[in-house]
């Protein structure tokens, strides 16, 4: 990848959604630098870089914002003005014509406006045989010129590994709880079946007033995480927690809801991978993510 090399469109190259939201794009992107370097691609491999370049510009509203700004405008940018905008956050272009056949430079001098290199940019945009590069520029990447980390983002959803875990911290929490009360109720009235629907109230407390009212059942909240909506960032509604906790729910039905609960548990851990954006297909079916909380300030 060479940096006045033009670059593509970056949602075309990616087959990314344009209306789709920064964090979306940016989660996208990063899954698929990570799955290249599971597969023993290294951090400069020119697809790797590529994709980190294109996460940290679609995945900041600011950077993103210049970016559309410049392919509505017909400006085509190269590798090396996309490494300014994603390490510096800003760029200045200027409006230039199409270059025809007769146009085109054949010497090593650039076209103004868009291609004109920044003070600020990334080592890709710096063209050391360019006319008014210094010796210094030529030796030596300014130390602010690489291109901004992201993986940062890329741990914004846990991991299948963690999302199991807290699963069984909570299936353990509940039950804990649920049979805690309901024993207690045991005590006071003889009654079995008023000790069972008082685990089901429980549960259901549990499982859906957690996640509704706190943001996340108690083992995400003890992790550090939230369940939001994907697109409104706010706390799921009553229906949306149901729907996204169907397979616990169900367990309140003695017998086959146990059983149908852990086949829907299996098949929702399964499907929480790099694909899917780390989100099961209970989250999608809630329009539904789970994240890092944010840092009180």
């Amino acid at each position: 990848m060479n940096a006045d090399d033009i670059a593509p469109d970056l949602y075309e190259k990616w087959d990314l959604d344009r209306n789709g939201g920064e964090d979306e794009l940016s989660v996208l992107l990063e899954a698929k630098d990570i799955k290249l370097g599971q597969q023993g691609y290294n951090q400069d491999e020119p697809r790797r870089v590529q994709l980190r370049i294109a996460a940290s510009i679609l995945g900041s509203a600011k950077k993103r914002a210049e970016y559309d700004e410049a392919l509505r405008t017909g400006l085509r940018p190269t590798w090396g003005e996309l490494g300014t905008l994603s390490s510096v956050g800003q760029w200045s272009p200027a409006p230039r014509p199409q270059p025809s056949f007769h146009d085109q430079p054949q010497g090593p001098a650039q076209a103004p406006g868009f291609a004109q290199p920044s003070p600020y940019s990334s080592p890709y945009a710096r063209d050391p045989f360019a006319q008014h590069a210094s010796p210094q520029q030529q030796m030596v990447p300014s130390p602010a010129a690489a291109p901004a980390p992201v993986q940062h983002q890329a741990q914004k959803r846990p991991s299948q590994e963690t999302r199991i875990g807290m699963g069984i911290l909570d299936f353990f929490l509940a039950g804990g709880i649920s049979g805690a009360v309901g024993a207690g109720v045991d005590e006071l009235a003889d009654v079995e079946a008023l000790s069972f629907v008082v685990f089901c109230i429980v549960m259901v407390v549990y499982v859906l007033g957690s996640e509704v009212w706190l943001g996340a059942s108690p083992a995400k909240i003890l992790a550090g995480y939230t369940v939001r909506d994907v697109d409104t960032k706010e706390k799921l509604s009553l229906s949306q927690s149901a729907k996204r906790q169907w397979w616990r729910l169900i367990n309140v039905i003695p017998g086959i809801g146990q059983l149908v609960g852990m086949l829907g548990a299996v098949v929702h851990a399964t499907t929480i991978n790099e694909e899917n954006n780390l989100r099961g297909s209970h989250d999608d079916l809630a329009n539904a993510e789970v994240v890092k909380r944010k840092p009180r300030k």
